[in-house]
């Protein structure tokens, strides 16, 4: 597979998509499941390779891969979520990607955990024991949960009693066989999630929580095909150098009038894709 650089936009509102009609160039466009056909439709109207998610990110009550459950527990009753059985975890992961099937997208990425990374390969397990049993029309990219991992490694001298195997010495050695068994399960695209931090002083409240250098240390060792929330300027000449795909951040959505001295006199989807 030839691997190139390629920009994908997230859009979740019409007037965005008009937007994208007058950027010049290749690049790709992002929707969820959870907005509507019609929207979805006009995604699909660009021409441009389309891409879908779940859109879900859950992480509390009422989570799509959690049952609420009644335990007796100390003396009481009390209601506690726990992982879905098999069952219905496939039931909604068959559901969702034949939903994605109505738009005939080019790529769908798995349904995955945020801050999860083996609960998430067990998804991607499930979601393509299913993918691989119907004739699909899109490509399926299983999505590695690599940000938890990198931001609360913690080394330890002695092996925990409660921890990871003490050959996991590092978030590198960890991760490593991770993302050779998304490939070892049969996907052929393969995007590292999860890193995105939360920080009150972005206008989006998500900060890309690594630095540029670190960022191209990861891409050289762990070699995926998309990056999922990493496109930004001051990341192109990285994300080029190892020809990724790679999501926007909204603030490519900004209105020059918002930061006019920085943006005002330029095109900033334009640059993206150029």
């Amino acid at each position: 597979m030839e691997r190139t650089f390629l920009p994908v936009f997230a859009v979740n509102r019409f007037n965005l998509i008009r937007k994208l009609d007058a950027i010049q160039g290749d690049f790709g466009v992002l929707g969820t499941t959870i907005e509507s056909d019609n929207f979805l439709n006009g995604l699909r109207q660009l021409g441009k390779p389309l891409f879908i998610d779940s859109g879900v990110f859950e992480t509390g009550r009422n989570a799509w891969y959690q049952t609420t459950l009644s335990v007796f527990q100390d003396g009481r009753w009390i209601r506690e979520n726990r992982l879905s059985d098999v069952k219905l975890l496939k039931k909604w992961i068959g559901d969702f990607l034949d939903r994605c099937e109505k738009f005939n997208p080019d790529y769908v990425f798995a349904p995955d955990i945020l801050n999860e990374p083996i609960l998430s390969l067990y998804l991607a397990r499930l979601a393509w024991e299913i993918y691989s049993s119907k004739n699909y029309g899109y490509q399926l990219i299983g999505v590695v949960q690599v940000g938890h991992s990198l931001y609360n490694w913690q080394s330890t001298d002695a092996p925990q009693l409660d921890g990871l195997p003490p050959y996991f010495s590092t978030a590198k050695s960890f991760l490593s066989p991770l993302i050779s068994e998304y490939r070892n399960l049969g996907y052929q695209y393969v995007a590292l999630g999860g890193l995105l931090k939360a920080d009150s002083t972005m206008p989006t409240g998500l900060k890309f929580g690594l630095s540029n250098e670190k960022l191209d240390d990861l891409l050289g060792w762990s070699r995926p095909n998309f990056v999922l929330g990493g496109l930004a300027l001051s990341r192109l000449e990285i994300l080029k150098k190892h020809n990724v795909w790679a999501d926007s951040s909204n603030w490519l959505w900004w209105d020059k009038r918002y930061d006019f001295k920085r943006f005002g006199h330029r095109n900033v989807l334009q640059e993206v894709v150029n």
